[in-house]
């Protein structure tokens, strides 16, 4: 009986089941859930319900030392919002912040802005922690 097929299946429900509790903590921790805010995620990005994804601009892929995501969004909320929400988000998620990235395992995390005629442009990154 070829076991690896199942031990793929068991560790996608474990995975699922961790992904599940993180949004339970985060529900019942976080300050989010007062305001009846809904967490959405884009490819394991959380993305405050009031960015707006620029799809065109966005993309992911998987490189030979790990994936990367980017995602470019832009919203009307103050810097310090957003500031505030992925740090309040992404520590229960398992990231742990360093300097104005957050680390988890292998992979890096960052914000970052940019001003632009019509506002602030972000930009939403998971990549390798190193490049080759």
């Amino acid at each position: 009986m070829n076991y690896s097929k199942y031990s793929k299946i068991l560790s996608f429900r474990y995975e699922a089941i961790i992904v599940a509790m993180s949004l339970l903590f985060i529900c019942t921790k976080s300050s989010l859930c007062d305001e009846n805010v809904r967490l959405n995620f884009i490819d394991d990005i959380p993305v405050m319900n009031s960015m707006k994804i620029e799809p065109k601009l966005s993309f992911g892929f998987d490189s030979p030392s790990g994936r990367i995501i980017i995602l470019i969004a832009t919203s009307n909320d103050s810097r310090e919002s957003i500031e505030k929400f992925y740090s309040e988000v992404m520590p229960q998620l398992g990231w742990k912040i360093s300097g104005k990235q957050y680390h988890r395992g292998e992979e890096k995390f960052e914000f970052i802005s940019s001003n632009n005629l019509k506002g602030l442009i972000w930009r939403l990154s998971i990549t390798p922690l190193t490049t080759p």
